[in-house]
């Protein structure tokens, strides 16, 4: 017992000593928290090597009715969006999608804006580069010219697709402003 009541005193005072500084692990969160939030918009590892020095030229969330679907952010190295310059298109999920959902919509979109010569072979080349997405997962595709495009799925490469008129059937999809989907538009354009 006397060993206990010896050594009390000194657990005191050692537990009031640590208690008066803050503990590693909470510093090391409070770092990582500013960072996180000064990042938030970062450029992500596939935009950041396909485009160099782009910079966000707008983002978006959308929603179906009132359920989130997902984030967008459209970049681009000009400081305006042109159909002309390359850019990147990202979409963050907030739900999970399947394949077929996402490349029917997909073909159902740009079917609005250009006509498929063949839907079915076109299917068949966005079965290549898109996959089933989960809540949290990123979806970006980049704009490399009037008929291509390179997709990734949370910064890996899934593909390249050459295709006549690609590039605007496609992305035209979020970009365009056509419909109920204006404002969305504008939003992730940057008001261009």
């Amino acid at each position: 017992m006397d060993y206990l009541r010896s050594s009390a005193p000194a657990v005191t005072a050692r537990a009031k000593a640590i208690h008066r500084r803050p503990p590693v692990a909470a510093v090391i969160l409070l770092v990582l928290a500013v960072f996180h939030a000064t990042s938030a918009y970062a450029r992500h590892p596939e935009i950041a090597s396909e485009l160099g020095s782009a910079r966000m030229l707008g983002a978006s969330a959308y929603r179906f009715l009132t359920v989130p679907v997902f984030d967008a952010e459209l970049w681009s190295d000009q400081q305006r969006f042109s159909w002309d310059a390359a850019f990147a298109l990202s979409l963050t999920y907030r739900r999970d999608f399947d394949r077929d959902a996402l490349i029917s919509r997909s073909l159902s979109g740009m079917a609005e804006r250009a006509q498929i010569t063949s839907r079915e072979a076109l299917s068949e080349r966005l079965r290549t580069c898109f996959s089933d997405v989960r809540a949290g997962d990123r979806f970006t595709g980049v704009s490399t010219g009037a008929d291509s495009a390179r997709f990734y799925l949370n910064g890996r490469r899934t593909c390249e697709i050459t295709w006549p008129g690609f590039s605007r059937s496609f992305f035209g999809i979020w970009l365009d402003a056509r419909g109920g989907d204006r404002a969305f538009s504008e939003r992730l354009r940057g008001g261009a």
